[in-house]
Formats: C-alpha cells, structure tokens, sequence
C-alpha cells in the first residue's frame, strides 16, 4: 500500500501541475490498483494511484498519494514519531508500471463511470491537490493512506459513494486484515504484532476496511454514484501473474528464537547452573524492546502504537536487572510474574491479539521470574 511509496523522488520529477487544462468528453479518469509485493514489508499491501488520461489533450498523469520528500528536515526522527508529511505527486503515466513490472505485480485498472463534466470536476481537484501548498498531508496507516484518497478524491468533487460490501468479508480487525497479507511465522508480522497497540484489535467497520487497496477495488465494482455504477470499465494493464506464496525458514524465524531462547533456559534451571549471566542478558534485551513500545506508545503521533500490553513482558524496567543488589532482583522478578499474569489475562479476553512466538518468549521469561523470585 505504499507507505513509503518507492516510486523514488527521480519520478518526483513531480511535474507541476498544468493548471486550467480543459479534458475533451473521450478523457478517462480511473483507478489503479496494485498487487501486493513480496519483497518489502511496505510493498505487502499493494499501492493504489489514480490516473488522468485524455489523448486528445496529450495528458496521461497519474497522482500518487503514497509518496514523500526525503530532503525533509528531521526525515529519520519525523518519521519514527508519526510526523513526516506524505504528498501526493503527479507526473507522467508511463514511469508507474516499472517497479510492478520489474516485480511481476499485477496493476488492474478502472475507469470511472463519469460524465465530462464530473471528469473535469474530479481532474480539476486532483489538479488544485497536487499543487506546492495543497499536496502535502499527516498519512496513517489505516484511516488516510493512497487508498483511501481514491474515493476521497471522488466523493469530495462530484458526490457520494454508494458503497456495496456485499463481497467483503465480516467482522475483522485491522489486525485480521493485515494479517491476510502477512506469511504466518515471519519476522515481519512478529514485527508489527509486537509494534501495534490493542487499538487495532477493534471490530473495524466495513468502510474502513478500505484501507486496503484490494478492498477499495472489490467495493468500486459494484459500488454506485448518483444512481449509476462506479465502475465502467475494468481491465489489467499489466498481467495476472501468479504470484508465488512466501515461504518461511523454520531456523530464521521468530518462533525458533523463542523456542531457542526458552530451551536454554529450561536446560540452565534444570542443570542448576547459574543462570545469572544469562537471565542478564535476556532482561536487557527485553527491557530495551521495552523502551521502544514505550516510545511508540508514549512518544509518538502514531495512532495504532497505542494500548501497547506487550509492554507487560517486554518491560523498561527490566532493564534494571543487571544492576539490582540480590532483594532487589527477587522483588523485580515477583513483579514480572505480576506482569505477565496480567498480560494472560489481557491475552485470554481477546483485548489484544498476540503473535505466537511472543507467548513462546514470555515463557521464557516466565521460567527465569520464577527461578528468580523463589531462590533463597
């Protein structure tokens, strides 16, 4: 979906917009969607765009809302904290297709069922948001993302939609959703399981499961607008390709980690060796892991880092461990059995969804607290 829409800024040749252009009747507006990727986790969402063709007038633009300035003052920091402005960015149709063709990605393509008049309503908006002071705005994930923009784009210069959900599935969260696009055991989806907050373990409406491209393309086609379907014509412009489903290495992944990291425990506890320099280090570890939920949660603009309870077993006061005189560390460990109690609890009501192997890393925590908190 493009978040980071790598349509690198050389197409930001960004050619500003040609203002007053009249489109002829035979111009075409229409929405682009694109296959998921399977290289970059941003790629695994698919990108939508939207595109101005009018022969008669030499014009074939697409406006790209997925896109950013990377001279930004601050890009890293502003990035990170939810703040970087995202832009929407109009240039020649034919530099759009390349990176999807070079990836095998499908890119289908419908036109807009409008008259010429409601085209140059919708051009002559896309045009006044493409300009220096209009193109920029605060991206989220979820609620104003390229795909969203497309029926925003219409709906705010020539009416609303009449969405049909009829072929979308039920009661999802935006957790569902994204794991749809997500390969089971991946260090990705642990990633972002580990990042995002119970906010988005809420049944999510079916509107708002269009921030996703597919999804916005699956409503358009039996959806209406003033009485008449949206979609009048829907073709590929580059092929179905079958795209082949990811596969996971067992002994790089996420789950085998935690497996790992529990064994060595299990084995240190049973062997009673001593398992200081050991549970040190893990504490460190998750008490920096720790710090940055904090700074997602706490820290930060972004809305779906919010409500964040792996920060139960994944705990910046952990990071204390090493340094605590013997009572102390009992007390803390006493205090992190406390913890993850509550994050089951939190677990077993479905208030936040988590990743398999972050149950199996709690466990390795779990045996460690324990250890700790009853040796004399």
């Amino acid at each position: 979906m493009k978040s980071i829409s790598v349509l690198f800024f050389f197409f930001t040749l960004s050619f500003f917009s040609q203002t007053n252009i009249q489109l002829s009747k035979n111009a075409e507006i229409s929405i682009l969607t694109c296959a998921p990727g399977q290289n970059e986790l941003y790629s695994h969402f698919g990108h939508s765009a939207m595109r101005v063709k009018d022969k008669e007038n030499h014009l074939d633009r697409v406006y790209n809302y997925g896109t950013f300035d990377f001279n930004t003052p601050n890009f890293y920091l502003k990035f990170c904290r939810g703040e970087l402005l995202y832009q929407v960015s109009s240039y020649d149709y034919k530099y759009f297709p390349y990176t999807y063709y070079n990836e095998n990605r499908w890119v289908k393509s419908q036109i807009i069922n409008l008259t010429p008049e409601e085209n140059q309503k919708v051009f002559d908006f896309l045009e006044w948001n493409a300009l220096p002071e209009n193109k920029k705005y605060y991206y989220d994930f979820f609620y104003d993302n390229c795909a969203n923009k497309m029926y925003e784009v219409i709906e705010k210069s020539v009416g609303n939609i009449d969405f049909d959900y009829s072929n979308f599935p039920k009661n999802l969260s935006h957790r569902d959703l994204i794991h749809r696009y997500l390969a089971k055991n991946t260090w990705g989806k642990f990633g972002i399981d580990l990042a995002l907050g119970a906010v988005i373990d809420k049944k999510a409406t079916l509107k708002q499961y269009m921030f996703l491209p597919d999804f916005v393309n699956i409503a358009m086609h039996t959806s209406t607008l003033n009485g008449k379907k949206v979609v009048r014509k829907e073709t590929y412009i580059l092929p179905d390709y079958q795209l082949k489903i990811p596969t996971t290495n067992f002994f790089i992944s996420p789950l085998f980690l935690g497996l790992l990291l529990l064994s060595i425990s299990l084995f240190l506890i049973l062997k009673n060796k001593n398992i200081n320099r050991w549970f040190h280090t893990l504490t460190f570890i998750y008490g920096i892991t720790g710090l940055i939920i904090f700074s997602l949660w706490f820290l930060t603009e972004h809305s779906t880092t919010k409500l964040n309870f792996n920060i139960l077993w994944a705990n910046p006061l952990f990071l204390a461990y090493p340094f605590l005189k013997a009572e102390w560390k009992q007390k803390l460990s006493m205090l992190g059995l406390v913890f993850i109690g509550i994050f089951l609890v939190i677990a077993a009501t479905g208030f936040q969804v988590f990743n398999l192997p972050i149950y199996v890393f709690v466990a390795g925590l779990f045996v460690l607290f324990l250890k700790s908190s009853i040796q004399k």
